[in-house]
Parts: C-alpha cells; structure tokens; sequence
C-alpha cells in the first residue's frame, strides 16, 4: 500500500488521522515526563523538537515507512499518538501514547485493535511486533489481550537510563 496524509481510522471513539503542525501545541503540552517514564524520550518542552518530530514523521509516510497519526474525538480533542512503524515485508511495528486524562478507560486497546486491521487489510508481513517496558503493566496488558506472544527481551537507552523491553510479537501464517 502506499501511504498518503488522507488516511483516516476510524474506531468507536476516535478519529486516528496523520500528524500535521496542527497538533504541535497539544503534544509538546502533553508529552511529558510522566507519560514517557517507560519510552525511550525524554522530553524538554521544547516547541523546535516538537516540530522537528513532526516534520520527520511526514517525511516517514512519504518514504512509505511510518504512519504516526494523531488520535482525537469526534469534536477534535487531542487524545494521543499512535504509529505504525517500520514497515517492511518482514515486520510492522505498532504503539502509541495516550495524555494522562484519558488513560485507563480502553482507548489504548481500541487504537491497537484498529491499527492492525488497517496492516491486515492493506500491507503484507509475517509478524506484527509490540514493543514495551517490562514494567508498564497497563500497557503489556495491551498485546497480551489481543494474543501477541512475548519474543524476546532487550535493553533500550532512555538517556542516562535504561528501559528493559519486552517484544511482543504476533506472527501470521504465509
């Protein structure tokens, strides 16, 4: 498939759409400290880096790599980030950030489960993979639930610290 900024998932409550600069304000306000504590960023605050990722990320989508969309609701409210990543024949990466507010309520699973119908539907790999830090519980219940197996275990750097991460993967027959 080729990838285009006219992409649009639509899940039950949200809207998953391509980044643009639209959303700068609402990710460098709630891409925080707190919601990266198990990511390997460390956020600054600052509005260039902000830009810098989005413009980066419009670049990828292009280059048929990544999708990173934005979620929101049906009245535009900022809720997140998801992304399909690193896409080749082999693997498709999924994942994705919630704002502090609207975590706990299922809309990480929701995002999850339609991300990969849209790889199901429209790109042909072996395996989906799933990062995340062993010590995220909420989000490891995210790929366990949806029958993600975990493959193996590795050390990511998260600056002057180490996340440990578990990938999960879910393999399809050829």
């Amino acid at each position: 498939m080729k990838l285009n900024s006219n992409i649009t998932i639509k899940t039950d409550r949200l809207i998953l759409k391509p980044i643009v600069e639209d959303y700068a304000d609402d990710i460098n306000t709630y891409f925080t400290a707190e919601i990266t504590r198990y990511m390997p960023f460390n956020p600054e605050g600052n509005m260039n880096d902000v830009l810098s990722f989005v413009d980066h990320s419009k670049k990828s989508l292009l280059n048929n790599t990544d999708l990173v969309m934005v979620a929101v609701d049906s009245d535009e409210n900022f809720m997140g980030c998801c992304g399909i990543h690193h896409i080749t024949s082999e693997s498709i990466e999924v994942g994705l950030w919630l704002k502090k507010s609207v975590q706990g309520v299922g809309l990480g699973t929701e995002i999850i489960i339609n991300l990969i119908q849209f790889i199901e539907n429209h790109f042909t790999f072996k395996y989906i993979l799933y990062p995340v830090d062993e010590e995220n519980i909420a989000s490891k219940k995210i790929p366990e639930k949806l029958g993600f197996i975990p493959y193996k275990k590795y050390k990511k750097n998260k600056g002057s610290s180490f996340l440990n991460i578990v990938e999960y993967r879910k393999y399809y027959s050829e």
